[in-house]
C-alpha cells in the first residue's frame, strides 16, 4: 500500500523512478501511480518538473491525453506520487520492437491521430517537448493516448529554455532545444517528424550518444537520414513531409499540427496550386536572415530570422517579411506579410540592405521567371526608412514636435529674461534659434527620402 493505493505491480521503471499499476482503494478504479524518487525531487528544478506535469494534465480533456486521477502526494521517505489514467495498451516502441515498422498507410493514420491529440495539447497553450515512441500508447480499440507530461511547458511563458541537462533523447529533441534556445510548439513538430520517420523504419533518426553533449551535436549538425534509404517501399510523398516536419530552420517546418496533418494526406494548406502528384507542396523556399538562414546578411538592423523567399511550380516567386523592423520593396515598407516579387523590384531589408534579385537566384537556381503580374501597390504610400527597433514613425513625430517646442519655449523665456538676465537670454535665444534650425534641417532630409 501506497497512501490509500494498493501496488499491483511495477509497469514501467527509469532513472527518476517507477510507474505502478495500482488500485484505489476507496473506489475500486485501476490508476497508473507514477513514482518519482527522493533523490530526484531534492533537486528543485525536477520537483518543479513534476508539479508541472500535474499542472498540465489538470488543463486536459482529451480522450487521446492521459488525465490525472487525484492530487500528487508524496510519502515518508519523500517520494512523489502521481495518481493517473490507466491506459490499457502498449507504446508505439514496444509495438514496434514486437512487429517491426508500421506500412506506409498504417503510419499515415497512426500519424493522423497523433497529430489531432497534439493540435489539441498546442490549442490549450501547451508543449510536450519530448514526444517520443515509448510516450504514445496504442489502446486496444485502435486509438492513441499521449502520456507523461513530465517536462511539458506552457506555451504563453516567456522561456523555454532546458533546465541544465538534455531534455528529449534518442534523436526527438529539436534543434531548438539542442542549442538550449526558446522554443514554441514547432519544437514537437520536429518530434513528430522524428516519430513519423521511426513509424516507418522501425529506427531512431539519431540514437543516444555515449554522451549528452555528443546527443546535441549529432542532432544540431549531422544530416538527417533518408527513410527510404531504410525502407525503400516508401514513398517521395512521405519522405518529403518527414524532412520538411524536421527542417532545423522553424520557419520551414510545417507550422502547426494541423498543417502537418493535412499534408499526409494531400491537402497543401497554403495554396493548391502549389502541389505536385505527390500532394506535398512544390514551394522552394529560402530563409533570409542574419543567422541560420539560407541568404546571411551580416547587418545588425537586419532581424535573425528576417524573410522566407518562395517559388512555386508555376514560377510565382513571394517574400514573406517575418523580421522585427519591416522590409522596403519599390518604396513600399511591408511587415508581416507577404507580396509577389519581380526581377525589377528593389528590396530594402530593414530599409538599408539591399537584396539583389541575383542573390535570390543563386540560391533558387531552378528559379522561373514569375509570369504573374506584380499587384498593384497602395497608391500614395511613401518610401518609410526602417530603424532596427521599428520606431522611424514614432522618431519623426516626437522630433517633430521638439522642434516646434523648442524654439517657443527659447523666445518666451528670451523675452522674460532679457531685461533682467541679459545672459539667461542670450542663451534661451540661441536655443530657439538652434532648434529652429534643426527642425528644418530634419525636415528637408525626411522629405528626401519620401
Amino acid at each position: 500500500m501506497i497512501g490509500k493505493y494498493n501496488i499491483i505491480k511495477e509497469i514501467g521503471r527509469g532513472g527518476m523512478g517507477c510507474v505502478y499499476d495500482a488500485t484505489d482503494t476507496t473506489t475500486g478504479s485501476r490508476v497508473a501511480l507514477k513514482m518519482v524518487k527522493n533523490s530526484i525531487t531534492c533537486d528543485p528544478e525536477m520537483r518543479q518538473l513534476f508539479i508541472v506535469e500535474a499542472d498540465t494534465l489538470r488543463k486536459m480533456h482529451h480522450p487521446s491525453v492521459v488525465t490525472i486521477c487525484d492530487e500528487p502526494f508524496s510519502d515518508n521517505d519523500g517520494n512523489f506520487y502521481l495518481p493517473m489514467e490507466f491506459v490499457e495498451g502498449e507504446t508505439i516502441s514496444q509495438y514496434v520492437a514486437k512487429y517491426g515498422a508500421f506500412s506506409e498507410l498504417d503510419a499515415l493514420q497512426l500519424m493522423d491521430k497523433i497529430l489531432q491529440a497534439v493540435g489539441y495539447v498546442h490549442s490549450v497553450g501547451c508543449i510536450h517537448r519530448d514526444i517520443k515512441p515509448s510516450n504514445i500508447m496504442l489502446k486496444p480499440d485502435g486509438n492513441v493516448c499521449i502520456i507523461d507530461f513530465g517536462i511539458a511547458k506552457d506555451a504563453r511563458t516567456s522561456t523555454g529554455h532546458t533546465v541544465g541537462r538534455i531534455i528529449g533523447t534518442d534523436g526527438y529533441m529539436s534543434p531548438e532545444q539542442a542549442a538550449g534556445l526558446n522554443i514554441d510548439k514547432r519544437t514537437d513538430i520536429y518530434s513528430l517528424g522524428c516519430l513519423l520517420h521511426y513509424i516507418v523504419t522501425g529506427q531512431n533518426a539519431f540514437n543516444k550518444r555515449s554522451n549528452d553533449q555528443e546527443t546535441r551535436m549529432a542532432i544540431l549538425h549531422e544530416q538527417f537520414p533518408s527513410a527510404m534509404q531504410i525502407n525503400p517501399s516508401l514513398s517521395q510523398r512521405t519522405q518529403d513531409i518527414i524532412y520538411k516536419a524536421v527542417d532545423r530552420n522553424m520557419l520551414r517546418r510545417f507550422q502547426s499540427a494541423e498543417e502537418f496533418r493535412k499534408a499526409l494526406y494531400g491537402s497543401d494548406p497554403i495554396t493548391d496550386s502549389t502541389r505536385g502528384a505527390t500532394g506535398v507542396s512544390l514551394d522552394k523556399r529560402i530563409t533570409v536572415g542574419r543567422q541560420n538562414a539560407d541568404i546571411l546578411k551580416n547587418n545588425p538592423r537586419v532581424s535573425r530570422s528576417h524573410a522566407i523567399i518562395s517559388v512555386n511550380a508555376a514560377g510565382v516567386v513571394r517574400f514573406e517579411d517575418t523580421s522585427g523592423n519591416g522590409t522596403i520593396i519599390n518604396g513600399n515598407k511591408i511587415h508581416h506579410t507577404s507580396v509577389v516579387i519581380t526581377p525589377n523590384d528593389t528590396i530594402l531589408l530593414a530599409g538599408e540592405e539591399p537584396l539583389p534579385w541575383s542573390e535570390i537566384e543563386r540560391h533558387l537556381p531552378s528559379l522561373v521567371t514569375p509570369q504573374t503580374p506584380q499587384p498593384p501597390r497602395p497608391s500614395g504610400q511613401r518610401n518609410i526608412s526602417v530603424s532596427v527597433d521599428d520606431n522611424e514613425d514614432h522618431l519623426s513625430v516626437g522630433f517633430t514636435v521638439l522642434s516646434f517646442l523648442i524654439p517657443i519655449v527659447g523666445f518666451i523665456l528670451y523675452f522674460t529674461w532679457k531685461d533682467s538676465y541679459p545672459g539667461k537670454a542670450r542663451t534661451a535665444i540661441s536655443m530657439a534659434i538652434a532648434g529652429f534650425n534643426s527642425g528644418f534641417i530634419f525636415t528637408i532630409i525626411m522629405n528626401s527620402t519620401m
